[in-house]
């Protein structure tokens, strides 16, 4: 007999497998992450929602499973950097609710701290009431990701990041910025031939944006390019060059 399995069944069945497989020793690099960035960088919100959403089901079942917690919130990390004011303060007061699993957390705690910082960003900028107090959160939270291990690559990204799009009264400086994103790619290289390329390509488009937004656009073009190398199909690179070649 012909069973018919709806696609959201076996898209569910795959994040199983995807999530039952060993831990990484670097977690970002697992395929759930790997596949949510994918989606990230394609700035598809609604497969990311739709994939966060099989995430806490699967948590149900597995409750004390840390990578998954840690994947719960590496998805409200990327929808919130997407969405509108709307969705954005309500997937980063989400990730928000999660910070005394991570302070329990006994493993991944430089990314998870890292992730929560920049979802208090996310916060203080879609929420004009708690600016000034998730703003000093951000910083603190970072401060303890670093603290946790000092050469995080995606602390490191996320700080850098954080330093340009941060409101200009909150201590925005492109020029830390750069220099956060130029540890990123140093970081980066030291891994070799093993080294995460969606991340490569996302410090690329930061460092692209930087230099456009100094009026540098030769520059610009440069990184954007070799962002692009990396992921073709990265819409904000893509939109950005679009932009500059106009």
């Amino acid at each position: 007999m012909f069973i018919y399995i709806q696609p959201r069944n076996i898209f569910l069945a795959c994040l199983i497998c995807m999530v039952s497989q060993y831990t990484f020793s670097d977690p970002l690099q697992s395929e759930v992450i790997q596949a949510g960035l994918v989606k990230y960088l394609q700035s598809n919100n609604s497969d990311l929602i739709e994939m966060h959403d099989d995430l806490l089901a699967i948590k149900k079942d597995n409750p004390q499973t840390q990578d998954i917690d840690l994947q719960i919130l590496f998805y409200e990390f990327l929808i919130s950097d997407i969405s509108p004011k709307k969705q954005k303060k309500k997937y980063s007061a989400l990730c928000i609710s999660r910070a005394k699993m991570a302070e329990k957390a006994q493993v991944y705690k430089a990314e998870l701290h890292a992730l929560l910082s920049a979802c208090y960003g996310f916060s203080a900028e879609s929420n004009f009431f708690k600016a000034a107090s998730h703003g000093i959160k951000s910083g603190k939270m970072m401060e303890k990701a670093l603290g946790y291990d000092e050469k995080n690559t995606f602390a490191f990204l996320i700080k850098g990041i954080g330093d340009y799009t941060r409101p200009a009264f909150a201590g925005a400086s492109k020029e830390n910025a750069k220099q956060n994103l130029y540890i990123v790619m140093n970081l980066l290289n030291e891994t070799g031939e093993g080294k995460d390329l969606l991340m490569e390509s996302i410090a690329n488009f930061h460092l692209g944006n930087i230099a456009y937004l100094e009026k540098d656009k030769e520059l610009s073009l440069e990184y954007l390019g070799k962002s692009l190398n990396y992921v073709p199909d990265y819409k904000r690179a893509i939109e950005l060059k679009k932009k500059i070649d106009s």
